[in-house]
């Protein structure tokens, strides 16, 4: 069964507070390293009466639990794949301690996790490439 956008309108009310309508709905394909790590739509509602924002974003996780996933507009999710790649980085952390998803987005910090690496992860590949044992 499908998750309608009434039940996405459910879940931030519920999560969040205020008013919230549908505003429109955005296909996200992130990826990383050139490989898709997350496919799905987004749903941008409306939000009034909340004091911390005016925009929401809620979307149903591609995994097998089909968890909705809500998350306020703010600094580090100013959009649809912003706010995407803030739960992304939120996931990893919580379950790694690391948040790579992170990369050149220059995010520092969201409600839903306390650390990032400033775009840069020190343990790139591309710190190790360069020279090739010539000697």
């Amino acid at each position: 069964m499908d998750t309608s956008k009434d039940d996405l309108k459910k879940a931030i009310e519920t999560e969040h507070g205020g008013k919230a309508t549908h505003h429109h709905a955005v296909p996200v394909n992130e990826k990383e390293r050139g490989q898709s790590i997350w496919h799905g739509i987004v749903h941008v509602f409306d939000l009034a009466d909340n004091p911390k924002a005016k925009r929401a974003y809620a979307w149903v996780n591609p995994g097998e639990d089909k968890k909705i996933v809500t998350m306020l507009h703010s600094d580090t999710a100013k959009g649809p794949i912003e706010a995407v790649r803030a739960a992304l980085a939120a996931e990893l952390s919580a379950k790694h301690g690391h948040d790579d998803v992170s990369r050149r987005t220059g995010a520092t910090g969201s409600p839903h996790r306390e650390s990032v690496h400033g775009g840069r992860n020190p343990s790139a590949p591309s710190r190790q490439r360069g020279r090739s044992g010539n000697g």
